[in-house]
């Protein structure tokens, strides 16, 4: 691998360390704060000290740096004291808090004076872990940031390292566990050492019972991100508690269940044609015989793409995301289907075509685009 990125959570050390007992005061008081949250007085005595901790930060030299911010000595410790080189990425989990943001923006600006390149994930919720309901959410979305973002990474031979120096207790204890899934390594950085603890990623058999192929249509069904989806607790019996989170009769895959589910479903979408999920769909003997000659990337494709038709169908085609792209044929040129929707768009660039009989899609074929 030759570039690397280095994904750090932040703290607030970076405004806490080498700091007097008032203003520790403050920050300790109003650290899950947002800045709409702040009254006037606490923004007049803030707003100055961040301003005079950015200027002192930006102004020091690695070696000090080192002692005012955590996530800067474990981003330094892995480079042994070294500035990072330009090719290498940064990516910095902000939490929505008013130091939050000023922390990862001060450590932004450091690394971008010394020519890194750095950016700064987070949202109006993320890393909100003021209580166990807001934690459980933030996870969830940090598990769904990290899919829609490190495979990308890894596709582009980037070594993907966690620097969990910083932070706070109860996130690391999460990303380190989502590190046996996402990055190459781990490390840390003791307080008040420089000495770099590297943890490699373990091989981990992440079903090893064989729940997720046991359960795939219900796995399916609630791993549909854009939903949201909820089924009834009787429908999902057979399921470990740890991986499902149950609000009245209903449940939903918790963050540890959708993490398991993001690792193991391109497996199992890959192996075979899996049944429609809505009962709206048929498919054809012709289609079926086409699907099983595919290469295990394009079965992948297609798998997925079942999926988003079967939620467009459903919803009455409210449901129809660009990928997918289902719409009537014009001018009848593939009788009997009379709509068609993308397979892939890459290489050969496939269709999928089909036609109803009354409420049922039936899925013809899997053929070249009209041009």
């Amino acid at each position: 691998m030759s570039h690397i990125l280095i994904v750090s959570p932040c703290g607030t050390s970076t405004l806490t360390n080498q700091v007097d007992a008032e203003i520790r005061k403050l920050l300790n008081t109003t650290a899950d704060a947002q800045e709409k949250d702040l009254a006037p007085e606490q923004k007049a005595i803030l707003e100055p000290y961040i301003a005079q901790r950015r200027s002192e930060i930006l102004q020091t030299d690695i070696t000090s740096v080192r002692n005012w911010s955590a996530e800067l000595n474990g981003i330094l410790g892995y480079y042994n004291g070294q500035i990072p080189p330009k090719s290498d990425v940064h990516i910095l989990l902000a939490t929505a808090t008013y130091q939050g943001q000023q922390t990862a923006n001060i450590i932004q600006s450091w690394l971008e004076k010394q020519g890194c390149h750095v950016q700064i994930a987070s949202s109006s919720q993320y890393l909100n872990v003021s209580n166990a309901e807001n934690f459980r959410i933030a996870m969830n979305e940090l598990v769904e940031w990290a899919e829609n973002t490190l495979p990308g990474y890894r596709k582009s031979n980037y070594k993907i390292v966690f620097n969990l120096t910083g932070g706070f207790k109860s996130v690391n204890g999460f990303l380190q566990a989502m590190g046996m899934f996402y990055a190459d390594e781990c490390v840390y950085i003791f307080q008040n050492s420089s000495e770099l603890i590297r943890i490699p990623r373990l091989p981990v058999k992440l079903d090893p019972e064989g729940i997720i192929g046991q359960n795939l249509m219900v796995f399916r069904l609630l791993g549909q991100m854009e939903k949201k989806h909820t089924l009834p607790v009787n429908q999902c019996q057979e399921i470990p508690e740890t991986l499902l989170y149950q609000v009245g009769d209903e449940v939903e895959l918790s963050e540890w269940g959708r993490l398991v589910w993001n690792r193991c479903k391109d497996d199992y979408y890959s192996e075979k044609l899996l049944p429609p999920l809505s009962e709206k769909i048929r498919y054809s003997e012709v289609f079926k015989r086409t699907f099983a000659a595919l290469p295990a990337d394009r079965k992948l494709i297609v798998n997925q793409r079942l999926d988003q038709l079967s939620h467009c169908l459903d919803t009455n085609q409210t449901h129809n995301p660009n990928s997918l792209d289902f719409k009537k044929l014009k001018h009848n040129p593939y009788p009997p289907s009379t709509h068609e929707c993308d397979a892939w768009s890459d290489q050969d660039a496939k269709r999928i075509f089909g036609h109803f009989e009354d409420d049922i899609f039936v899925i013809d074929k899997l053929d070249k685009g009209l041009h």
